[in-house]
């Protein structure tokens, strides 16, 4: 088949799918092995492992990089890196957002430690723009792009916003209307 033998193996135990890349070998072998009578496969088999490899929900890596820190500047346009694939069921435990919402930048910057880490990845879900609530977002201000804990302000119209590195960065309050939200942060990956 050209796989591995141990990945073969992981796959026959269930501990390991067919990648999307190996499914053409798979589908091959098993259509030459149906040729001969008495190594009929059914074909439902090779349609499941097909299916199987399509379970997995592409998420966006745009080329951008939220600062967390004193803010990084980025072109209206940002393109699209390439994609992360994440098993949708894992996907539909993580948020309810359409895929089309969702979004993966990197993060640069030490001021959201120790919740962000420099060099990590967050997932966005970009219809979540609301700042009524508190959390973390990806926010556009003071022409950058920033990282950060947003929370309502005691001032009518403004939210404070907060990095989690507070012995570095002191809390800041900004008129609402000043403040675009690209979406909010719902899951964090990033090297251990």
């Amino acid at each position: 088949m050209g796989i591995d033998q141990d990945k073969l193996s992981k796959i026959l135990k269930g501990v390991r799918r067919v990648q999307a890349a190996e499914v053409p070998r798979v589908v091959a072998f098993f259509e030459d092995q149906s040729e001969e009578p008495e190594n009929k496969v059914p074909k439902l088999e090779i349609a499941d492992l097909a299916s199987e490899a399509r379970e997995d929900a592409l998420v966006p890596v745009y080329d951008v990089a939220a600062s967390a820190g004193h803010g990084a500047n980025v072109d209206d346009y940002e393109a699209i890196a390439f994609s992360l694939a994440f098993p949708q069921d894992y996907l539909r435990r993580v948020t309810r957002a359409s895929l089309q919402n969702l979004a993966i930048i990197s993060v640069k910057g030490d001021s959201m430690e120790p919740t962000l880490k420099d060099d990590d990845v967050v997932m966005l879900d970009r219809s979540k723009t609301n700042l009524s609530y508190d959390g973390l977002f990806v926010l556009r201000f003071g022409e950058a792009l920033h990282v950060k804990r947003v929370t309502r302000a005691a001032k009518p119209g403004h939210i404070t916003i907060i990095s989690d590195n507070r012995d570095a960065y002191p809390m800041q309050e900004w008129p609402e209307d000043q403040v675009s939200v690209i979406g909010k942060v719902i899951w964090v990956g990033g090297k251990v």
